[in-house]
């Protein structure tokens, strides 16, 4: 056995079944043990789109992604992504090929330092020095990549090591590793500060969705009787979109976040990044003096950027586990009672807001060019509740996350850092992931543009994802930013860069070229019945709406 059978032969033990990749020339000795290893090689036709799959099918799988990159130019086409996968928090093995070892000292062409190039947006980056190392520098990896907090690693791997002999792989099996349980005693003084509060809220983050433990969350904010916020910037289901104590996400800015927190006494954060903000403004987001628990399985995140009256770091599954017990068996009657109220009126509150929205929505049913919202209300009536959605729509997410429903886990996910084009790719593997449920990734005009590859691997693998596209011919969201500023060009109405006209971009003809069936829909009348036939044809399918090109500041 040489190195790179040895190597298919690790990943096949750790449970891999994807690999995905696009080839290049210093993986040709490691992609030649591809034959008969068990792995099955999932084509992409260039390396951002590669770890975009292998990216959402990690996060939709809750397993590891494994992806091949061509050297230093596909490791560079990449690194966007693996940025964004690293902020996620993705169980991420990337793999590269690297120059033969024996010329490296000329500087070849293909030749960089890999480990530099990766190495702030993973947990270990290495590369391999002599065959014997390679095994184990894998299997380093695969336990690193599973580890909380999870994350991606990268392993550079010289292309003339793959083909020297491997010594015996020994009887290895992978190691399951778990956060560790919370401490029983700062779980009954989390429980304690929030049992009494006259006004609780809970912040979810990604972390709930990625532990798995929506369902523990719910039985914990329905015990309280607290409204749920997902954090600033969340990009999973992390409670249910359409569960009566709900309310969104928070708004990016320390001040936003205020001004959702100032009638509350007491707020539990799981899972979250404390926090994440879009653009700088002044100002803390915690009110003087109120109380907050963060719970959280990484240690380092606790208190990180804000002081918190209390952190509790261990598993998000067992720690809200056994919150929600200790609430049970410590709250009183009148507290109950209490919460119980809570929730009925947060239940009316959500009933009447949701009415509203709906109903402006539906308002838009002759409008045309069409609305944003009234083209994702139109496609939440159409999708199966277990639906998923992989989201890069850009200034089209608020009515994203207003209008479709995510009531079930897993149902959502986006790019954690807003990069373009992993949209495109992630949808793939999110439907590899899932296949018994229908995949529809909403996206803008110009995400597409920045992975239009993805389409032919959707073709090639037979993934009958839809793919939506709210095309607005133009960045809108950097319009937005640009008022949000208060931009000198802004007020001039002069967005410079920022429009895709003079020529608009034909996608019909580009999904077409690609293998993909794709329709055109201009009137606010064809919408359903164009999206009800895509939705429900079993190859995959691209949908170009025409949407108003109006866009707003976006504070």
């Amino acid at each position: 056995m040489n190195v790179a059978s040895a190597l298919m032969a690790t990943l096949s033990a750790a449970g891999v079944r994807y690999l995905f990749g696009n080839p290049g020339t210093t993986e040709l000795p490691f992609l030649d043990a591809l034959d008969g290893s068990g792995l099955e090689y999932v084509l992409a036709l260039q390396e951002a789109t590669a770890i975009a799959a292998a990216d959402g099918y990690a996060q939709a799988s809750g397993t590891l992604g494994v992806v091949n990159l061509h050297v230093a130019p596909g490791v560079a086409n990449g690194l966007a992504i693996l940025h964004s996968a690293s902020r996620a928090r993705t169980p991420l093995v990337v793999t590269a090929g690297q120059q033969d070892t024996r010329f490296l000292i000329h500087d070849p062409i293909l030749a960089a330092d890999l480990v530099r190039m990766t190495a702030q947006f993973t947990k270990w980056s290495c590369e391999v020095r002599r065959a014997e190392e390679a095994v184990p520098a894998l299997r380093r990896a695969l336990a690193l990549a599973q580890a909380p907090p999870t994350g991606p690693v990268f392993l550079s791997l010289p292309m003339d090591l793959m083909t020297d002999a491997a010594e015996d792989l020994g009887d290895w099996r992978p190691v399951a590793a778990g956060a560790p349980h919370p401490e029983p005693a700062l779980v009954g003084r989390a429980a304690d500060l929030l049992a009494g509060a006259r006004a609780p809220l809970v912040i979810a983050g990604d972390g709930v969705g990625r532990a798995g433990a929506v369902p523990r969350l719910v039985e914990v904010a329905e015990r309280l009787g607290a409204r749920v916020h997902g954090e600033p910037i969340y990009r999973r289901t992390n409670f249910p979109g359409d569960h009566p104590l709900w309310r969104g996400g928070l708004f990016p800015s320390p001040a936003g976040v205020r001004r959702a927190l100032e009638d509350c006494d007491a707020v539990l954060i799981v899972g979250a990044d404390v926090f994440t903000w879009f653009l700088h403004t002044p100002g803390a987001p915690f009110p003087r003096g109120l109380a907050v628990v963060q719970l959280d399985e990484d240690p380092r995140q606790i208190g990180r950027s804000y002081p918190v009256a209390l952190g509790v770091a261990g598993a998000v599954d067992a720690a809200l586990a056994s919150l929600h017990r200790v609430l049970d068996a410590r709250m009183s009657q009148a507290q109950r009672a209490a919460a119980a109220e809570r929730v009925a009126a947060l239940g009316r509150a959500r009933a009447e807001f949701v009415a509203r929205v709906g109903a402006a929505a539906a308002g838009d049913s002759g409008r045309a060019p069409i609305s944003p919202a009234f083209l994702m209300r139109t496609l939440a009536a159409l999708l199966p509740r277990d639906a998923i959605v992989v989201d890069e729509s850009a200034s089209s997410l608020p009515h994203v996350l207003r209008h479709l429903p995510f009531g079930s886990p897993g149902s959502f996910f986006g790019s954690k850092t807003g990069t373009l084009g992993w949209g495109m790719g992630a949808a793939l593997g999110v439907q590899l992931a899932a296949r018994d449920r229908k995949v529809v990734a909403t996206m803008g005009d110009g995400s597409v543009m920045y992975a239009p590859q993805a389409l032919w691997s959707a073709a090639r693998y037979r993934l009958p994802i839809t793919y939506v596209v709210a095309n607005n011919a133009s960045y809108a969201i950097l319009k937005s930013g640009m008022l949000s500023l208060g931009l000198p060009g802004a007020k001039k109405g002069v967005y410079p860069g920022m429009d895709l006209t003079d020529p608009e971009i034909d996608y019909l003809g580009l999904a077409r070229a690609l293998g993909v069936r794709a329709e055109r829909v201009e009137k606010p009348g064809d919408l359903a019945d164009t999206l009800a036939a895509c939705l429900a044809d079993p190859v995959p399918s691209l949908v170009d709406v025409a949407i108003d090109r109006g866009f707003e500041a976006m504070l």
